[in-house]
């Protein structure tokens, strides 16, 4: 029997804990199935309690999923080091994350194309390998790429766009839930429609907790083979 975790960046926005929320009550006939966040209470100690709580109910195992959607730090550096601290009472199978599952990503190419969408605008990451893999991602979902830590990214996307005589740019945002990231976004976005007043601007804010996106979540989780790598 397994228990299931969820891991997500977390934000003192209410909705992304309203999402995460809701896709674990949407997830709730897997079983045992919680979350938890980088940011707040340490995930260490978030970790271990689910552990202990799951194992009294039966759990043998269990499951973490981290919900993210970027191979930066958080992924690389934090998240393995959360889980070695946590002294698990359970043996842990950790799942790549979210943004590398195939499943996700045929999920996002078909939401992206439903939306229209141009430009697919993303946080980034300090780690100089996060860019070729977004790029990767974007050719792939048929849109161009933006960075938040680029300075100029999106400019350059749109200008780009402006350059083929295009007079309209829909921006997909690559966030989980929204936040805080995406009021910054509204707020460049308005900026950027008075500099290009005769190209049209508009933002899908976030990636949202939609039924076939809590649907792709549980293939994910209950396509977990027998045998997993246990750390």
């Amino acid at each position: 029997m397994r228990a299931y975790f969820l891991i997500s960046h977390g934000s003192p926005a209410p909705e992304p804990q309203q999402g995460m929320t809701l896709v674990c009550q949407q997830l709730a006939s897997l079983g045992n199935v919680s979350w938890g966040t980088l940011e707040g209470a340490p995930l260490p100690e978030q970790i271990r309690q689910f552990s202990q709580r799951a194992q009294a109910q039966g759990a043998e195992r269990m499951v973490i999923l981290p919900l993210f959607l970027l191979p930066g730090n958080h992924v690389v550096v934090d998240l393995p080091l959360a889980i070695a601290a946590a002294n698990s009472v359970l043996p842990i199978e950790l799942l790549p994350f979210l943004g590398e599952q195939p499943l996700f990503r045929a999920w996002l190419q078909l939401a992206i194309a439903h939306e229209s969408a141009h430009i697919l605008l993303s946080h980034g990451s300090r780690r100089p390998e996060v860019l070729p893999w977004f790029e990767e991602l974007c050719q792939t979902c048929g849109v161009r790429p933006a960075l938040l830590t680029h300075v100029g990214s999106l400019d350059h996307a749109i200008e780009a766009r402006m350059a083929q005589g295009y007079t309209s740019s829909k921006v997909y945002g690559y966030f989980l839930f929204g936040g805080k990231t995406v009021d910054q976004v509204h707020h460049q976005l308005a900026t950027l429609q008075v500099r290009y007043p005769h190209h049209s601007v508009s933002l899908v804010p976030a990636i949202q907790p939609l039924p076939s996106l809590i649907n792709v979540l549980r293939q994910i989780l209950q396509a977990v083979p027998l045998v997993e790598t246990v750390v």
